[in-house]
């Protein structure tokens, strides 16, 4: 159960939350305040102001698990300096490839430098922008790539031991890019031909693979090392096998048959942009065919996506050609190191309660941690400060909530917009309160609280009206057997809702 801290609010038996001391009502009903500290514990309207009002002192932030009710671990090592990833390194692909080539690192991309505070010069502000990257995927195995390490592993096993495709999903802002990009140099250093390209709804299955041979060069065609007798061929790359215009998987098939020396990670990233039910079904029959025909060539493909039915479609006889990895939301650990790791590369310094403030909004998604984390830095530096403080958390909140997708505002407004507007603002906090699972569902007698109770039919009700479209359907139901769950439809709703209710309500 939550204890003190951001955990979930318990449920009174009055359609309404817990009656424990520390939670303010609201039309009958009760709900901890954002931040976690215990508020006003004066019933009706006039508690309820007074939570919106200015705040008590807030008592220390300590996130674990038994504070905040979130399951994902603990910020900072465990005692004794035992953290729970036992090693940083990032793991690495054990087997060299025979005649691979060991590529670089790369470079970075430029960024576009968005609009100055006062006191920011764009040379602090570049600064900034390299060690806080919300809008762009990491690009570098260095200091900056925190946490991911079992994901990295799951995904060099797949490929290196069972010989198989990966299919890397889950919800967006997690940073699949990022750990695309992290896998393609791994692979890279141990002598595979990492090709990487991005998705898109124009892109024919031919574009992609036409750009994909482009790449290979004619040094890892078979020719007559195999049969002496056969013609020598010249030719600059792969994409010159292929017959001109169309071609089928077959034929796309037999040229990848013609690799040898290297193997070769084709890595095709947002994949979920692809409508196209043709190129869904050449893909899945391109996985089977490879697979049959022991080519060294493996796919990774990357996506947004609830589950593998939705990036590949239903074809149950590539199943056990692919490895489904789904990625999960970061620990709070991770979100801490993250931000300490800008936070030294810039060479300013996160206050601690600032960070956990940060972890507390963010629930694990390091998109909105490196957008918090750079905001906050921006307003810190502009004012001539190395220290990263409450009111620069306050500007990076007002600025996050400013640039929040324009869906996802208008979801929020349609919820809100009905009869009942108080008690379904105080459910959908209750909701991205609550405890989730690695999918971002969770259960509604989580809600309980410390009380214990069981939510009442009332707050279901307002949950299951939260799923309807005239209140922006903004939950989704998750129905199993004897069980109905509920989930975010646009998982970054959840952060929006706790940091615009702290900023309404004077809980930064």
């Amino acid at each position: 159960m939550a204890g003190p801290g951001i955990g979930a609010p318990g449920m009174g038996n009055a359609g309404g939350f817990s009656n424990a001391p520390g939670f303010a009502r609201q039309g009958g009903v009760l709900l901890r305040p954002v931040d976690g500290n215990i508020g006003a514990g004066t019933a009706g309207r006039a508690g309820f102001e007074a939570m919106r009002g200015p705040v008590a002192p807030r008592l220390p932030d300590i996130i674990d698990n038994e504070a905040t009710g979130d399951r994902r671990g603990h910020m900072f090592p465990q005692p004794g300096g035992q953290d729970t990833d036992s090693d940083h390194d990032l793991p690495r692909f054990t087997m060299s490839v025979n005649g691979g080539y060991r590529g670089g690192m790369g470079a970075n991309g430029g960024a576009n430098a968005p609009a100055m505070l006062k006191g920011l010069t764009p040379e602090l502000n570049g600064l900034l922008r390299e060690a806080f990257t919300p809008t762009r995927p990491k690009q570098q195995l260095n200091g900056l790539f925190i946490g991911r390490n079992d994901t990295l592993r799951r995904i060099i096993s797949a490929i290196e031991e069972e010989r198989a495709h990966v299919i890397l999903y889950g919800d967006r802002g997690r940073g699949k890019t990022s750990v695309a990009n992290a896998i393609e140099k791994i692979a890279g250093q141990a002598g595979y031909l990492s090709l990487k390209l991005t998705c898109s709804g124009e892109l024919s299955f031919e574009d992609i693979f036409r750009h994909f041979l482009k790449k290979i060069p004619s040094t890892y065609y078979r020719s007559a090392l195999d049969n002496p007798f056969a013609a020598r061929r010249n030719f600059a790359s792969f994409n010159e096998l292929l017959p001109d215009g169309t071609f089928s998987v077959t034929e796309l098939n037999e040229v990848l048959a013609g690799i040898h020396a290297t193997h070769v990670l084709l890595i095709l990233d947002e994949y979920d942009r692809v409508l196209d039910e043709d190129f869904r079904n050449k893909l899945a029959e391109l996985f089977k065919n490879l697979t049959d025909s022991s080519i060294p060539v493996t796919l990774l493909v990357v996506g947004v996506a609830e589950n593998l039915d939705q990036l590949l479609g239903k074809h149950p006889s590539i199943q056990r050609s692919l490895v489904p990895v789904h990625l999960p939301l970061m620990t709070d650990q991770e979100i801490g190191r993250l931000i300490q790791a800008g936070a030294q590369n810039a060479g300013i310094e996160f206050a601690p309660d600032v960070v956990r403030r940060i972890a507390e909004f963010v629930r694990g998604l390091p998109y909105y941690a490196q957008l918090l984390g750079l905001h906050a830095a921006r307003s810190a530096v502009s004012r001539g400060s190395k220290l990263v403080e409450r009111p620069d958390l306050a500007y990076a909140v007002a600025r996050c909530l400013q640039e929040a997708e324009r869906g996802i505002v208008e979801s929020y407004a349609r919820a809100l917009a009905a009869d009942r507007r108080a008690e379904l603002e105080d459910a959908l906090l209750a909701a991205a309160l609550c405890p989730a699972d690695a999918y971002g569902v969770f259960d509604p007698n989580d809600l309980a609280g410390d009380s214990g109770e069981l939510p009442s039919v009332a707050t279901l009700d307002l949950l299951k009206r939260l799923t309807r479209e005239d209140h922006g359907g903004v939950l989704a139901p998750v129905i199993e057997p004897g069980l109905e769950r509920y989930r975010f439809r646009n998982q970054m709703m959840r952060q929006y809702v706790l940091m615009r209710q702290a900023s309404e309500r004077g809980q930064i």
